[in-house]
């Protein structure tokens, strides 16, 4: 059972937090379909030019730079993303008892783990929702049997569509030179993931305002100072207005 969590910080707001996401993965959105005209354009300069090695070159050179910009855009969201989970996640920890099923560490470590990371980091925000949830009473024992809901479903499926997609996408091209037909194959899925994630991205935005909007709904009072009843024993904290 998760126990009280060290008083080195308060509840906090992470709006400004989830802005921040919000905006890189915005910008990871956009940078995807300029990745997925890139390979259709890499596609068409071969099909129509197949013997000018300029014009292979340039399109080389657009796919190429496109991708490492695009890689860091992921990068910078999905760190900015995880500091955001991280946050509110230590203010689920206060605002109920409830046992999550993950440690705290792996807020971060449900990503970068293969195979886990295609179910754990839903798990990880399907608890810190439950928790933040004004309807979950602050001494609830457990969150596991609290349903998830459609939103988080709806997202994660977006996701990893997305993300399977593109690295099937991705693999016909870095084995050697891609022929005309692989290329074709890129394409295709290439722009089919960048509609999975965009949809993913619309609905991780509408995901971070749930949580935020929860956890200004809830009373800044921790689990430990109320009683069964869900009442305050003492004076707790209220978040800001707005």
């Amino acid at each position: 059972m998760t126990g009280q969590p060290p008083m080195d910080r308060w509840f906090s707001s992470e709006e400004a937090m989830g802005l921040g996401a919000s905006v890189l993965i915005g910008v990871v959105t956009v940078l995807g379909w300029a990745t997925a005209w890139s390979d259709w354009y890499s596609f068409r300069t071969l099909e129509r030019y197949p013997d000018d090695e300029s014009r292979l070159d340039q399109a080389d050179l657009v796919s190429g730079s496109l991708g490492i910009v695009a890689a860091l855009a992921l990068f910078a969201a999905a760190a900015v993303f995880v500091v955001w989970l991280w946050r509110v996640r230590w203010n689920a920890e206060m605002f109920c008892r409830g046992e999550h099923r993950f440690t705290r560490g792996w807020v971060l470590g449900s990503w970068i783990c293969p195979v886990v990371n295609l179910w754990y980091p839903k798990w990880v925000v399907d608890d810190i929702i439950a928790a933040s949830d004004p309807r979950t009473p602050p001494q609830t024992p457990t969150l596991r049997g609290i349903p998830g809901t459609r939103l988080v479903w709806a997202w994660w499926l977006t996701w990893v569509v997305g993300l399977v997609l593109d690295n099937v996408a991705q693999r016909s091209v870095l084995d050697g030179e891609p022929h005309l037909s692989e290329l074709r194959t890129n394409a295709v899925m290439s722009g089919i993931s960048a509609i999975s994630t965009t949809a993913a991205a619309v609905l991780a935005v509408l995901l971070i305002q749930r949580v935020n909007e929860l956890q200004l709904r809830r009373p800044w009072t921790p689990w430990w100072a109320q009683d069964q009843a869900g009442y305050p024993l003492g004076q707790g904290f209220q978040p800001p207005a707005g």
